[in-house]
């Protein structure tokens, strides 16, 4: 078994949208951090590992990024088969937004969506950045 993730990679995809995916936003800014928890379960972004703009439909190309190895989903343990990836995504007239733990499994191409809600003429853009957990459900081991 090959637990180096140097040896693993998974693909991302972000696809950035608005009225809840109805309409793509060309030139959005993603920027791709790792994911980072500390000792106390806080968590917060890692180095910057891309950073890019949204094509007509919405889209980033498709990117790279180290994961752990599949076959650790066929041990017994506690062990996770993917890494974790935080995002976050900026349009001018728009609130931006932040998707945490983003998980990459190697060989699978992730496509992540995000929706970004327009500013009103009144809103102020610091005063509000929605943050959403990855739309991915982990699921608790239940072994006795």
């Amino acid at each position: 078994m090959n637990n180096n993730i140097d040896d693993s990679i998974g693909f991302l995809t972000v696809s950035v949208k608005t009225a809840n995916g109805a309409i793509a936003l060309k030139d959005a800014l993603v920027n791709v951090y790792e994911f980072r928890e500390d000792e106390n379960g806080t968590i917060s972004n890692g180095y910057l590992l891309y950073s890019m703009r949204t094509n007509n439909l919405g889209q980033t190309e498709k990117i790279a990024l180290p994961t752990k190895s599949a076959s650790l989903s066929e041990v017994p343990g506690n062990e996770r088969p993917f890494i974790s990836y935080n995002i976050f995504a900026s349009k001018e007239g728009y609130f931006d937004s932040d998707v945490i733990n983003a998980p990459i499994f190697e060989g699978v191409t992730s496509i992540q969506p995000i929706n970004l809600i327009p500013l009103s003429e009144y809103s102020n853009p610091t005063d509000c950045t929605p943050s959403y957990d990855s739309r991915f459900v982990e699921i608790p081991d239940n072994s006795l």
